[in-house]
This record gives structure tokens, C-alpha cells and sequence, in this order.
């Protein structure tokens, strides 16, 4: 494990999927309606669009330019008038709550000439989108995996999110402790061992990691350890088979953990995943 690679553990745990919906010139309004299990990329090519999520304005955004929404909020685009625009959700461990989906503000707004490695992708994306060579979904599903790891590295070189675990990623001190964290959930850690980790005291460790997170260490520790067991449970594997690699001694000590952090039983949780 490289301890400063700041997103290939969660992209190998979670490996972004994508589906285009929509690639054309929008001249009416288009509602992103709020989703648990995906996210929403907007490419605008050209032409401008307002932005509103949950009901607030987030701002005017001229072509070309990127609307990201990875925890799926509900929102809106206005053309202004018309807008060349590609529309796609993707699936990114949203259910399972990736904490790189979990970043406020819910929907950001990223003109392309303020990043030149998203402006790139941008270009090849928009170029493969509105041809019409053969393969041209495919290939533009692929680009739309790459799409996302360049948009996270952007947001964790420029600190765009004040709070959040990009924000935590771009220190290269709380990034070794959560790197070990992700790599090695069944590990025993307490705050002075990841502490120790991080090369730092256990008190400063403690602020800062809250801080950046908005939680502690080990509250950190803990929903990623649920969210590790839901991949699991999702699949079908029982609880007596999870408890220990995620840190458990006991299915009981999980299934206890798991309600008090998700708010049904792993069973209940695992059935109203497959019913939706």
C-alpha cells in the first residue's frame, strides 16, 4: 500500500459505473431529482444553465463547464436560453455511504478553464458524446469512469470543500492514518495508534482530524467499517462471516453497532436494499 495514494483504496472498493441518459441541447428545465443510490455529472459543452439544489441557487454556469452532484441531491438546471449539455448518473458506493460521495456542498459547480486536467477529459468526453462514430457509448461510459477520479483529484489539489474527507486527503498527515484505516479495518486501532500513524501528539491528531471531517477518528473508523459490511452484506455474505474483518469479535457486537449507526438491523437494511 502506498500510504500517500490519496483515492485508489476507495476507487478499487468502490469502482465508479456510469450511464449517459442525455446528450443534446436542452432548451427546457431539467429536474435531478434526489437519489440515495447515485450520482449526476453534467457536462455542459456550451451555452450557459442555472443551478439550483434543494431548492437554493448555487449560481449561473457558462459552457464549457462541469456540474458534479455525487451524493445524488436533488436539483435543477435552467438553460439560458439553450444549452449543449451531457447528462449521466453514476453508481459510486452511494448506498453503502463511500465517504467520498458524502461531500457538502451536495452540488458543485466547476468551470473547465479553472482546472486544466478536468478540461482534458472534457474535451475528449464532449468530442465522443456528440459524434457519431460506432462505440460511441462505451466509450464514453469509460470516459466517464476516468471523469470521476480527475474531479477528485481536483477537489483534493485545490481544498474546493472546506470540510469533508477531501478536505482530509490533502494532508498528508491524517491521509496516512485513514489510508491505514481503509487498507485495514479488522486492525484493533485506537485513537493513540492511528495517532502514532499520523506522526502526530494524540490530542492534536484528534483536533485536526475533527476538523477537517466534522467527526472524530474513531467515529470515522467506525462508519467505514459499516460501510465495508454493507458492501458485504448486499452480496449475500452473513454476518458471522463479516464481523471479524471489519473489526468485530462477534456478529453481535456488528449487527449491535450496525443499528445504532444505520438505524435497522443488517437484515432489514440488506431486504430494503433488494426490494428498492
Amino acid at each position: 500500500m502506498n500510504p500517500l495514494d490519496r483515492l485508489t483504496p476507495l476507487l478499487e472498493r468502490f469502482p465508479p459505473t456510469a450511464r449517459v441518459f442525455f446528450a443534446d441541447v436542452l432548451c427546457n428545465r431539467f429536474e435531478g431529482h434526489a437519489e440515495s443510490t447515485k450520482g449526476h455529472i453534467h457536462w455542459l459543452k456550451s451555452g450557459a444553465v442555472e443551478v439550483v439544489a434543494d431548492g437554493k441557487a448555487v449560481g449561473i454556469l457558462s459552457g464549457p463547464g462541469v456540474i458534479f452532484s455525487p451524493r445524488g441531491s436533488a436539483h435543477t438546471l435552467i438553460p439560458k436560453p439553450e444549452a449543449e449539455i451531457v447528462c449521466a448518473e453514476f453508481e459510486f458506493g452511494q448506498r453503502f455511504r463511500n465517504p467520498l460521495t458524502l461531500v457538502t456542498p451536495g452540488v458543485i459547480l466547476l468551470p473547465v478553464a479553472d482546472a486544466p486536467e478536468i478540461e482534458v477529459v472534457h474535451k475528449l468526453l464532449m468530442d465522443e458524446a456528440f459524434s457519431s462514430r460506432c462505440g460511441k457509448s462505451f466509450g464514453v461510459n469509460q470516459l466517464l469512469q476516468y471523469f470521476v477520479l480527475v474531479v477528485f483529484r481536483y477537489l483534493i489539489r485545490t481544498e474546493t470543500i472546506p470540510t469533508g474527507i477531501t478536505k482530509a486527503l490533502a494532508d498528508e498527515r491524517l491521509l496516512r492514518a485513514i489510508n491505514f484505516m481503509h487498507a485495514e479495518p479488522e486492525k484493533p486501532w485506537t485513537l493513540e495508534s492511528l495517532a502514532e500513524v499520523a506522526g502526530m501528539s494524540r490530542a492534536s491528531f484528534a483536533n485536526h482530524f475533527r476538523e477537517a471531517t466534522q467527526a472524530t477518528p474513531i467515529e470515522y473508523l467506525t462508519d467505514w467499517r459499516i460501510t465495508l459490511a454493507q458492501s458485504k452484506i448486499i452480496n449475500g455474505v452473513a454476518i458471522k462471516a463479516i464481523a471479524k474483518d471489519v473489526g468485530y469479535a462477534t456478529p453481535e457486537a456488528l449487527t449491535r453497532v450496525f443499528t445504532k449507526r444505520v438505524g435497522c438491523s443488517p437484515k432489514e437494511w440488506r431486504d430494503t436494499q433488494r426490494q428498492g
